[in-house]
């Protein structure tokens, strides 16, 4: 019998909502972040946003970056486009160069790519310059889902609390969750083609989002080959006050999803390019647990996200150590420009 990976989760949230929506705020998304193995490659985050008041030309979110710090972008609105499955369910949504398919819920999905991006560096990124020329990009992915999704506030009565009476329902944006997932495909750069075999991140969100609120926030997960796993996302707190959410959750070797609260956290103060700290504390009710962290890749984001006006954001990947074991996996954090060291 195959083990049940919803989480108890309707599987009707797996498929994209079939015509615009009353609300001009609400938004219907899907996002996969892949981490190549071998750490030569990584996609961190492509997304897919349609938004109610711009329904017809949804949000294509796009970061690429190798092991040499090459970087490509793509932020734009794009014709959006949809079709149902052969059972007439919303499961293909796209817009312009972009598709997203739920072929089984919580189990499989594919996405593809065939456009160009903007090409650029970390380094350039850092420095805050502004993207170059474009460059022709190709994908397909195969995602095969390996743990069941995390709800956000799904975890314990104090994250539940957060999401329903603070900040934290309108920063996650709605009805939010996130799946670890093992990946397979292939990728085209300028007409070079590399097989790609290593892990994801699927996020899936209805709702409305509001950022006014954010601080900052770091954001981690990872699987590793063992099948352990662990996620993480904690929001700055402010100068009077808990932080505004703090949820994890921990994946032992037997499968079981422990919930989990982040101790310690590696706050962006600085920008550099790669082999910064990326180490957490998680506490559980089994015990601390840490989480050994380097980054390894990054793109920076000083124009584009929501909250640019006041903050930079930081999106890669990390090489992450928890008991000898090792893995590559994700890091986003964002933070106040006041608050980065010059």
């Amino acid at each position: 019998m195959a083990t049940d990976l919803s989480g108890g989760l309707d599987p009707g949230f797996e498929y994209f909502a079939g015509s615009k929506p009353a609300d001009p705020q609400m938004r219907d998304s899907s996002t996969l972040w892949i981490m190549d193995s071998a750490g030569e490659i990584a996609f961190p985050r492509v997304t897919f946003d349609a938004i109610g008041e711009d329904w017809e030309a949804p949000w294509v979110q796009l970061n690429f970056v190798d092991a040499s710090g090459r970087t490509l972008r793509l932020w734009s609105e794009q014709p959006g486009h949809q079709a149902t499955d052969g059972q007439g369910r919303q499961a293909i949504r796209g817009a312009g160069p972009l598709r997203f398919q739920c072929v089984e819920p919580f189990r499989r999905w594919t996405m593809e790519f065939n456009g160009q991006a903007l090409a650029s560096t970390t380094t350039r990124q850092m420095a805050g310059e502004p993207d170059g020329a474009p460059v022709d990009l190709a994908f397909r992915f195969e995602a095969e889902m390996a743990a069941p999704p995390w709800l956000m506030g799904g975890m314990t009565a104090q994250a539940a609390r957060s999401m329903k009476v603070g900040d934290g329902g309108a920063l996650m944006g709605g009805i939010r969750y996130e799946q670890l997932c093992r990946i397979k495909g292939h990728v085209h750069v300028d007409g070079k083609k590399h097989d790609i075999e290593g892990t994801g991140m699927r996020v899936r969100r209805q709702g409305v989002r509001n950022m006014g609120a954010a601080l900052g926030h770091c954001q981690h997960s990872a699987l590793f080959p063992s099948g352990r796993a662990f996620g993480a996302i904690v929001m700055a707190p402010g100068p009077e006050g808990p932080e505004a959410f703090n949820e994890a959750f921990l994946v032992d070797s037997d499968g079981r999803q422990v919930p989990a609260r982040v101790v310690k956290a590696p706050w962006m103060t600085r920008l550099t390019e790669k082999s910064d700290d990326a180490s957490l504390l998680l506490e559980s009710a089994a015990g601390t647990v840490r989480i050994d962290g380097e980054v390894l890749a990054s793109l920076f984001d000083h124009h584009l996200f929501e909250m640019a006006e006041t903050s930079v954001l930081q999106q890669g990947t990390a090489r992450y150590t928890w008991d000898g074991e090792e893995t590559i996996g994700l890091i986003e954090r964002c933070t106040l420009k006041n608050r980065i060291a010059s």
